[in-house]
């Protein structure tokens, strides 16, 4: 007998999450040009990246609308960039998913001797070589982050393994995301893959066996940030896989007992970029670029969702970050070359749609 599809949890923040709504939404008078704009800018982005009152101030100041369309995982950007359903100048995408998306259209290549403050992305980043196709840059970092096993403390003793989202104490406890992209890796990584992007037949079918044995310990499956931050506050979850360490920031503002570790196999790590579509490249649109990347707009970025940014330690307490706050984020951890060693970050799969499909067959309890 097959298991019941997994309840999906829709994040009151996310919207347009299909083509119907994204047309409706994008009928809608609110998005019409304001008539004090000159032009508009329309971002794929994510939750806590762009706020609705800084992109408002910025549109003011240069004189265009920008307009967020924010999504809640890798596959959902290039469902909407792909289907036309949103007609984006920028979108956010991660490292291991630019070849993709320049591949089908979706992208342009990007050019950075265009974007002034792109020296502000910090040295501990090697972002020139993975960005870079067939000798053209896809994309520019505009946050990066882990993945990491994150987990109730006072609940959960022992997280220093990818094997405690499988211990049956917490069957009915554990919390995933709904991108395939992004948690396949961890999965490759937990059966021991030698390369977690380059999947052997042998490896494949391991992954498959690993998440059949998944499957009974997921209650949910979060779509965002917030999703996950409530699931994990109500009690839902108690440990799961961590789709931006700002989950267990917010938890803990909230007084709730939450950490996060990297686990001994390995930590998938994302660099998201900035990248941009045919449409998308206008001078306009790279000033816009170019201002997310100034140490203010970035120090702002980070005090409000405790993300990385592109910052390293010196400028960001420049720009009055305390040592408290900059603990919350990897900014002062990524100065160690041993932390690096610790992560592993995103690159191209072998077979995307090959991994879509096992996890689709997850979700529907038919794999």
């Amino acid at each position: 007998m097959k298991n019941k599809p997994i309840r999906a949890v829709s994040s009151r923040r996310r919207f347009l999450a299909g083509a119907g709504l994204a047309a409706t939404a994008l009928a809608c008078p609110t998005v019409i040009r304001q008539a004090w704009a000159a032009d508009t800018i329309t971002l794929l982005t994510w939750e806590t990246y762009h706020d609705d009152p800084w992109i408002e101030e910025w549109g003011k100041q240069n004189n265009t609308q920008v307009k967020a369309v924010r999504i809640g995982s890798e596959d959902e950007l290039f469902s909407q960039g792909f289907s036309g359903a949103v007609q984006a100048d920028i979108l956010y995408v991660e490292t291991g998913s630019l070849t993709r998306f320049h591949d089908a259209g979706v992208i342009a290549p990007i050019d950075p001797s265009r974007v002034a403050n792109v020296g502000n992305v910090t040295s501990h980043l090697d972002w020139r070589k993975i960005t870079n196709t067939g000798g053209d840059c896809l994309g520019i970092p505009y946050n990066w982050g882990t993945q990491p096993l994150m987990y109730d403390a006072d609940t959960v003793k022992d997280a220093g393994s990818w094997a405690a989202l499988w211990d049956k104490k917490y069957v009915g406890k554990v919390n995933m995301f709904d991108d395939c992209t992004i948690t396949f890796p961890m999965i490759a990584l937990y059966i021991g893959a030698k390369d977690p992007f380059n999947l052997t037949e042998k490896e494949f079918a391991a992954c498959e066996d690993a998440l059949r044995a998944l499957r009974p310990q997921v209650r949910t499956i979060a779509r965002g940030f917030d999703d996950a931050a409530t699931i994990y506050a109500a009690g839902e979850a108690v440990i799961g896989y961590c789709q931006n360490v700002a989950v267990v920031n917010s938890l803990q503002q909230k007084g709730k007992n939450f950490a996060y570790s990297l686990p001994k196999e390995g930590t998938p790590t994302w660099i998201d970029c900035t990248a941009i579509s045919k449409k998308g490249d206008r001078d306009i649109v790279y000033k816009f670029i170019s201002d997310n990347l100034s140490p203010q707009w970035q120090a702002r970025f980070i005090k409000t969702s405790t993300n990385n940014g592109i910052l390293d330690e010196k400028t960001a307490k420049s720009q009055g970050l305390d040592e408290a706050l900059l603990k919350q984020t990897n900014i002062i951890d990524s100065a160690d070359a041993s932390f690096w060693q610790k992560l592993v970050i995103f690159q191209k799969p072998e077979d995307l749609d090959r991994r879509l499909q096992i996890w689709n067959d997850f979700k529907a309890g038919t794999l």
